[in-house]
């Protein structure tokens, strides 16, 4: 589907549960515990190369799906939006039995699009870390729930690194 200010409609729509209660069964979303990623690579070909490791995240019960598409820039700026079964690959998430759909809006995705540069690609994933409910139980138990979060640019992190190896250099 190519998209140039045309409405994008896609997928199956999940339940979600309000983070302060907890999971009445396993098609229930604890709304603190979901977020996006976008991961962008070279070009459309290369969107194969992510899908194994998104499925192993799927299997290893790390985190739930709970929508994904591909977007694609030409040079010229025009944004096609690929569903799941449009990006393939070896280990192809369908393949798992993903009911994914309905959480990313066309807004959602115009903006994450802002991202992939002419030429380049990326996954836009929503995703339910399933790694974190313990901790989203024990808020719950405690009167609270995870609020917020946010991905620390790498910059940021090698720069904070090299000064923490530098003080341990220089303590030793």
């Amino acid at each position: 589907m190519t998209t140039q200010g045309t409405g994008v409609r896609r997928g199956a729509r999940r339940s979600v549960t309000d983070a302060r209660h907890p999971r009445r069964g396993d098609d229930d979303v604890v709304t603190d515990l979901v977020e996006y990623l976008i991961v962008a690579v070279a070009d459309r070909d290369a969107l194969a190369g992510v899908v194994p490791a998104l499925a192993e995240l799927v299997e290893s019960a790390t985190v739930r799906i709970l929508d994904v598409v591909a977007l694609v820039r030409d040079e010229d700026g025009t944004l096609t939006v690929l569903e799941l079964e449009e990006i393939g690959g070896p280990a192809a998430l369908g393949a798992l039995g993903i009911e994914a759909g309905g959480m990313l809006s066309e807004h959602d995705l115009e903006l994450a699009s802002f991202a992939i540069h002419p030429g380049g690609a990326g996954i836009v994933v929503v995703t339910e870390d399933r790694w974190a409910e313990p901790l989203s139980a024990a808020a719950r138990q405690a009167g609270g729930q995870i609020i917020a979060g946010e991905r620390i640019p790498p910059a940021r992190v090698e720069a904070a690194l090299a000064e923490r190896a530098d003080e341990s250099r220089e303590g030793a």
